[in-house]
C-alpha cells in the first residue's frame, strides 16, 4: 500500500471517529423514545469507529497489525500488569486519602461489592473490544507507521480518543453527572487524561503485539475505580483527595500512571536495542 492511500486512511478513520458520536446523537434527535444510556445513537457511537476499522483493513488488505493474537508466549507478565495497574492504583490512591481521613467508603456487603465488580469487567470487557480494535489496534499501529516520535504518538492517539468522547460528555451523560464540574470541564479533563493514559495503553500495544492486553486494562478501569467512584459512589473523597488522589482523575494518579507508561516504554527500548545488536 502506498504512503498515500495509507495516510489517506487514516484521515479517513479520524474523521468517521470524530463523526460517530455526533451521528448517534443526530440518529437519537429523531427517535426520542428510548432507554437512557442505552440508545440507539450511543450504540452507534460505540461501533461506528470498530467499523471504520475493519471496513478499511478489509478494502486495503491490511491485517498484519491488527493485534488479534494474544501472544501469551512471552508476555504473561504483561496480561498481569495490565489486569493489576488500576485495582492497584485503586488501593493506593484510596488507601492514601482514607489515612488523611479524606476518603470514605459507603455502606455495603463485601460480596455484593465484588459480584458487582465482576459483572461490571465482564460488561466492559465485551465494549472495550469495539474501543480497542479501535484505537489499538488500528490508530496505534498506523500512527506507527508514519513514523512519529513517541510523544506526537502518544499526544494524537490520546486526543483521537479523548474528542470520540466529546458527544458522551457533551449531550449522551444525564445531567446527574456534572453537579460539580461542567460538561465542558469534563471533556477537557478527557483530553488530559487520556492523552496521559495512552502512554501506557500504546506502550501495552507495541511490547506485546497484541491488543488484549489493552482491552483486559480497560475493562478493569471501567470496572473497577470508575464502577466504585463514579457509577455505584461506593467510594467517595473530599474535594481536595478528589482533586489529588482520584483512582480515575487525581493528578498524583495520573502521574503515576504516565509513570508506568514509560517504565513500559524503557522496556520496549531495551528489547528494540537488543534486536538490532
Amino acid at each position: 500500500m502506498s504512503a498515500a492511500r495509507r495516510k489517506s486512511s487514516l484521515i479517513l478513520f479520524i474523521v468517521v471517529v470524530l463523526a460517530s458520536g455526533w451521528i448517534g446523537v443526530l440518529v437519537d434527535s429523531k427517535l426520542p423514545e428510548q432507554p437512557a444510556e442505552n440508545s440507539l445513537g450511543m450504540g452507534l457511537w460505540l461501533i461506528l469507529p470498530f467499523i471504520a476499522m475493519l471496513v478499511l483493513r478489509l478494502v486495503n488488505r491490511d491485517w498484519k497489525d491488527i493485534g488479534v493474537l494474544p501472544n501469551f508466549r512471552g508476555n504473561m507478565k504483561w496480561y498481569g500488569a495490565a489486569i493489576a495497574i488500576y485495582p492497584v492504583m485503586t488501593v493506593i490512591t484510596f488507601g492514601l486519602a482514607w489515612l488523611f481521613h479524606s476518603a470514605s467508603i459507603s455502606d455495603v456487603e463485601r460480596n455484593s461489592i465484588l459480584s458487582l465488580i465482576g459483572v461490571s469487567i465482564a460488561g466492559n470487557f465485551m465494549k472495550n473490544i469495539f474501543e480497542e480494535f479501535a484505537w489499538r489496534g488500528y490508530l496505534t499501529p498506523k500512527l506507527i507507521e508514519l513514523k512519529l516520535n513517541d510523544w506526537m504518538l502518544y499526544l494524537v492517539s490520546g486526543l483521537v480518543w479523548a474528542l470520540w468522547h466529546a458527544a458522551y460528555y457533551m449531550v449522551f451523560l444525564p445531567d446527574s453527572y456534572f453537579e460539580t464540574t461542567p460538561r465542558m470541564g469534563f471533556l477537557f479533563i478527557g483530553c488530559a487524561l487520556m492523552v496521559a493514559w495512552s502512554v501506557m495503553y500504546v506502550e501495552m500495544y507495541r511490547l506485546t503485539k497484541s491488543v488484549w492486553p489493552c482491552v483486559l486494562m480497560h475493562a478493569l478501569e471501567d470496572g473497577v475505580p470508575t464502577l466504585l467512584l463514579s457509577v455505584a459512589g461506593v467510594f467517595s473523597f473530599t474535594k481536595t483527595a478528589e482533586l489529588w488522589l482520584s483512582p480515575t482523575t487525581g493528578i498524583i494518579t495520573t502521574i503515576l500512571f504516565v509513570g508506568f507508561g514509560l517504565w513500559l516504554r524503557s522496556i520496549r527500548k531495551k528489547k528494540e536495542q537488543k534486536i538490532t545488536m
